[in-house]
């Protein structure tokens, strides 16, 4: 993955999800929200990185939605992503493993970052978590730190966010102002 700014992350999409709804206090017709939303932003030669919790809803469905969704569409597979790798295929997604990523910038400056679902709280030093799967919230007693962030939807207004943002918090959380701003 080669950095640039056509590079956007989310997570926790739940198409279909109608508990969720309840439970996070979705608005009504989320799903088109999030299609509108995401396709205002989103350009068809950008890449979306989603980091779990696709849809709840069946591959006919699902494939619906997904396929309507601007830009080419990877997922790390979330606690309830089961779905089968012709499934995905079949909504014009590829599944990615956990990523591992060193970027730099033009000043040398290095950042590293671990794309996951959960939050995995003990990184190890100089890292951060770009993660899914708290909604925005402290609903499951996790208790992340100002090295991790959730690009999740229900923490973004329902929409991917571009990668330069995300590392630009890390940045600026754990290291102050970058030196090339």
């Amino acid at each position: 993955m080669k950095l640039n700014p056509n590079i956007f992350v989310t997570a926790d999409t739940h198409f279909g999800h109608d508990r969720l709804r309840e439970i996070q206090g979705r608005p009504p017709g989320v799903d088109r929200l999030i299609v509108k939303q995401w396709n205002n932003l989103v350009s068809k030669h950008d890449t979306v990185l989603i980091l779990g919790d696709l849809s709840f809803m069946n591959k006919e469905k699902t494939g619906v939605i997904t396929n309507g969704l601007n830009g080419k569409k990877y997922l790390v597979r979330g606690n309830h992503d089961g779905q089968s790798e012709k499934w995905l295929t079949h909504c014009g997604i590829v599944t990615l493993e956990p990523i591992y990523k060193r970027f730099k910038d033009k000043y040398e400056n290095y950042i590293s970052v671990l794309f996951t679902h959960e939050p995995v709280l003990d990184l190890p030093e100089d890292w951060f978590n770009a993660h899914g799967h708290l909604h925005g919230n402290d609903h499951r007693g996790l208790a992340p730190t100002d090295r991790h962030y959730d690009v999740g939807l229900d923490a973004h207004h329902f929409q991917p966010i571009r990668l330069y943002n995300v590392l630009s918090v890390f940045w600026e959380n754990y290291y102050g102002k970058h030196p090339n701003t």
